[in-house]
């Protein structure tokens, strides 16, 4: 019995480091295409993407808004600080890129140029057209058909 629960969770180790290394090499090639920036500098709150991050080779995790290049915004609080932060001129000179977790976010503020998320169990992956234009993002072809004018 020892032996199948320690196989068990071997097994499930394996899947979570597998499940790890995908979302690190998603979230890695859609911040440089919209940052075009290396190494990119990431703010992120949530412990989970900080310890997904963590990982990393092509980012790197910051502790200030200010020094970020990309903001993965998690939840909508976090979207208040960082646009009343933005709003306050706490930030430097270049453009923040904000991008999210969820519809309601991206739907929720201007200023979130994209989202990645779940929506009836399928992945979903949005772009709003004049958002990356204010930007001076320039998406490659293969996210193209993401981008879509409004919401």
């Amino acid at each position: 019995m020892k032996k199948i629960i320690l196989i068990v969770l071997l097994f499930y180790g394996q899947l979570f480091a597998l499940e790890r290394e995908s979302t690190l090499k998603f979230y890695q090639h859609l911040f440089s295409s919209i940052s075009g920036v290396h190494p990119i500098m990431v703010y992120v709150e949530d412990p989970e993407y900080k310890d997904v991050f963590g990982y990393a080779k092509n980012m790197l995790l910051t502790n200030t808004v200010k020094s970020a290049d990309v903001i993965l915004v998690t939840d909508a609080r976090m979207l208040e600080r960082v646009l009343k932060q933005k709003a306050s001129g706490s930030h430097t000179d270049k453009k923040m890129i904000l991008f999210a977790t969820n519809y309601r976010l991206l739907k929720a503020s201007k200023e979130v140029v994209g989202a990645f998320y779940w929506k009836k169990g399928r992945t979903q992956l949005l772009f709003v057209k004049d958002r990356l234009k204010a930007h001076g993002i320039v998406l490659s072809d293969e996210y193209k058909r993401f981008i879509v004018d409004e919401l």
